[in-house]
């Protein structure tokens, strides 16, 4: 299969104006044979299948959507990006992913930029973004700019991320719920020496949780040690590694909230490796509610915040404002604690 070109890379390649390639694309009758034949050798040379682009040039769309995410392979973004897949298709639209490989102010790669571009240049109707950019703490102005411009051109969904002052749809979950419901539910097993582990402070959905937390706690007069919260980022491997500076310490907490769930897993494995019983010596709390929480023993405690419900939306959202409906521009999901058997009364 030839890469994915543009009207502008025919004309190009073929020697010809853009005007004389949309031409031919639509059918018009009015090109010439010596331009027609460059045409077709370029089209063909790319596997180029040139009925489907004439439809999209001719209905100004491509009933295709781009996503951007950072990292297909996190269970979580994975949930969000198949369940959008799926309803994408069902409505007759095709998604076309961004795999930004954990872009942002962290990294700062520029991987998501020349992400968007490809998609501008296979000429997506709209864009949906999750994740990366949109969950740093602060916007800088140069990427304010940027997705500002890129709204000018294209309708933008952002999930569970936010930038002040953009006109674009927003679909996220409020944590607030499920984080009061994961204190409250710690206390009553007489918690109260409590760790968070994972996430970057100037990440939105870090701070977000961790304050959420700190209040849960003040509300039952519990002071949060911050010796306990250990910052690193969001995979396995930083669970276990913070969880082994917390087993380290001289004072260990008796329960641990995680940023999400692949670092819940990776607490468990060093809790376990480490001669600890889950949840008898120590519970765990995952954040997210992925199918990985059920994959280990003892299934892992979390919050639910609704990843199949995010990617339906988001999608739902976009082919909405496509088709010419009234669709809200704000869409706000409830998280929800789900119990397992990661947590257990203190001293039983």
């Amino acid at each position: 299969m030839g890469r994915n070109i543009t009207i502008y890379t025919i004309a190009e390649e073929a020697g010809v104006s853009v005007a004389t390639v949309s031409r031919y694309l639509t059918g018009n009758a009015n090109v010439k044979e010596k331009n027609r034949q460059k045409i077709e050798k370029v089209i063909e040379k790319y596997n180029y299948r040139p009925n489907s682009i004439a439809r999209n040039l001719s209905n100004q769309e491509t009933k295709t959507i781009g996503i951007l995410l950072p990292d297909v392979t996190a269970p979580f973004f994975g949930m969000v990006f198949l369940e959008a897949e799926r309803v994408a298709f069902e409505m007759g639209y095709s998604l076309l992913l961004g795999n930004t490989m954990n872009d942002n102010v962290i990294t700062n790669t520029n991987v998501e930029r020349s992400y968007i571009e490809f998609l501008l240049e296979n000429q997506v109707d709209g864009l949906i973004i999750l994740g990366g950019h949109i969950d740093n703490l602060h916007t800088d102005p140069e990427y304010f700019n940027r997705i500002k411009a890129l709204i000018g051109r294209v309708p933008v969904v952002m999930v569970n991320g936010e930038i002040k002052g953009l006109d674009c749809y927003n679909i996220r979950t409020d944590d607030t719920k499920g984080i009061n419901q994961m204190v409250d539910y710690l206390v009553s097993l007489n918690h109260e020496k409590i760790a968070f582990i994972g996430g970057y402070m100037d990440i939105q959905p870090t701070m977000r949780r961790l304050k959420t937390m700190w209040s849960a706690m003040a509300k039952y007069g519990i002071q949060f040690n911050p010796d306990w919260f250990i910052e690193d980022d969001f995979s396995v491997q930083a669970g276990k590694d913070s969880m082994e500076k917390l087993l380290q310490m001289k004072e260990r907490p008796t329960a641990v909230i995680c940023v999400n769930d692949l670092v819940a897993v990776g607490a468990l494995h060093t809790a376990v490796r480490m001669g600890l019983k889950v949840p008898e010596d120590i519970s765990i709390v995952g954040f997210d509610n992925t199918y990985l929480t059920e994959w280990v023993m003892p299934e892992i405690t979390s919050v639910d915040i609704q990843p199949k419900q995010l990617g339906r939306m988001a999608v739902e959202v976009m082919i909405g404002h496509l088709e010419g409906r009234e669709v809200p521009k704000d869409i706000v999901f409830d998280s929800q604690l789900v119990i397992r058997d990661s947590c257990c009364k203190r001293g039983s």
